[in-house]
């Protein structure tokens, strides 16, 4: 009886050799391409994020902006949904408790389109903004 391999052996020895090398290679590209949708998103909501700081900031005065912040185009849409005074609480007689309060609350909707090449991704978010409705007066200025 002879020792050693037949060519047989030695082909299918080799073709699960492949089977492996080829699945591995598959595992790895599907993992750097979910590794690199993962970044994208990532990227998209931390733009998101402070697209919103950014804007809380701004008085409103238009409906629509639209530009590019990090090599991500964006377009927000603002809707003013409503506003009320703020809420006035009277411990002493609570029947005269009530929005009547010296502040004007506005609820805005923001609706965010945010793209990064092929990738686009809508966000939605909600800010409040006060207004004074009855300034006081600055301390130290006499009229």
């Amino acid at each position: 009886m002879k020792k050693g391999f037949t060519i047989m052996e030695i082909l299918i020895a080799m073709m699960v050799l492949f089977v492996a090398i080829a699945f591995v290679n598959i595992s790895i590209k599907a993992f750097n391409t979910y590794q690199r949708k993962s970044q994208s998103y990532q990227n998209l909501y931390i733009t998101a994020l402070s697209l919103k700081d950014w804007i809380s900031t701004k008085p409103f005065d238009q409906k629509e902006y639209a530009g590019n912040l990090n090599a991500i185009e964006y377009t927000i849409t603002i809707k003013e949904l409503i506003h009320k005074k703020n809420y006035y609480f009277d411990s002493e007689e609570p029947s005269k408790s009530g929005n009547y309060g010296d502040f004007l609350v506005t609820l805005y909707s923001l609706k965010m389109i945010l793209s990064d090449g092929n990738l686009v991704h809508k966000y939605d978010f909600f800010i409040t903004k006060e207004k004074s409705l009855n300034p006081l007066p600055l301390k130290g200025i006499v009229k």
